[in-house]
């Protein structure tokens, strides 16, 4: 089995699960992700997009995952950071990156039930949970914790925009990157967010996405990012999601 070309997830999916996760830490916590826990059970397509997106928001995870094959593959890939069979070496390294406020995922093998029981007995709270049990994910809720199955953040006047390069793209994306980030518009509350995501995501989506990018934009902020870029960078190829190029 290989993450990198059976349970890759789109890259659309995980630039907004990552929107969605930002926004919970906007609203609900009144600040970023960062030095947040989130706790997720299995590293498939979702699994995967969960993890990706709250490194790039700032966040700290914990994947519990049964298989440790799929959890060795998601470190070879780059999708986790550690792959650890203990809970208290987990522990240990997720306290120390969450007191540092800095992004870390975690991959812990063994029977997930039996783990996320061990917490709950310990006292041990997420702030936001992903494709917990019922059972358990109850708890974590009655005690603060967020579901992020039922958080959202709200998209209807943005078009998901997507941009791709041939050859070699470092260059050439880091400055599609950045002619996006100046179109965004400053004033709305979720831009930090976008920025951020145009800023660091590359960091984590490694180099199964090296060469195409995503970002949600109104319409006007589209329009002046094609204008800029049809200009300076006539190469890429930018459509809207779901448009041919």
């Amino acid at each position: 089995m290989s993450i990198a070309l059976m349970d890759l997830p789109e890259l659309t999916v995980i630039h907004d699960q990552f929107l969605a996760l930002s926004h919970v830490a906007r609203e609900r916590f009144g600040d970023s992700a960062g030095g947040r826990l989130l706790l997720r059970e299995g590293l498939d397509a979702d699994g995967i997009a969960v993890i990706i997106a709250a490194s790039v928001a700032g966040a700290a995870s914990l994947c519990v995952e049964a298989e440790g094959d799929r959890l060795r593959e998601g470190l070879r890939a780059g999708s986790v950071d550690f792959v650890v069979a203990n809970l208290d070496e987990a522990l240990r390294i997720l306290k120390n990156e969450i007191r540092r406020a800095q992004p870390v995922s975690v991959g812990l093998t063994g029977d997930p039930e039996a783990h996320i029981d061990a917490m709950i007995e310990r006292g041990l709270q997420p702030d936001l949970h992903s494709a917990i049990p019922q059972r358990q994910a109850s708890l974590f809720t009655e005690r603060g914790a967020i579901s992020l199955a039922h958080e959202v953040a709200p998209h209807s006047e943005m078009v998901l925009v997507e941009w791709s390069v041939a050859g070699n793209p470092a260059r050439s994306m880091a400055h599609i990157a950045g002619l996006a980030s100046e179109a965004l518009d400053g004033a709305r509350g979720d831009t930090p967010e976008r920025r951020r995501w145009l800023e660091h995501s590359p960091r984590y989506l490694g180099r199964a996405f090296g060469s195409k990018q995503c970002v949600r934009m109104t319409e006007p902020e589209r329009a002046e990012f094609m204008r800029r870029a049809g200009s300076e960078v006539p190469a890429a190829k930018i459509t809207r999601h779901g448009d041919k190029p």
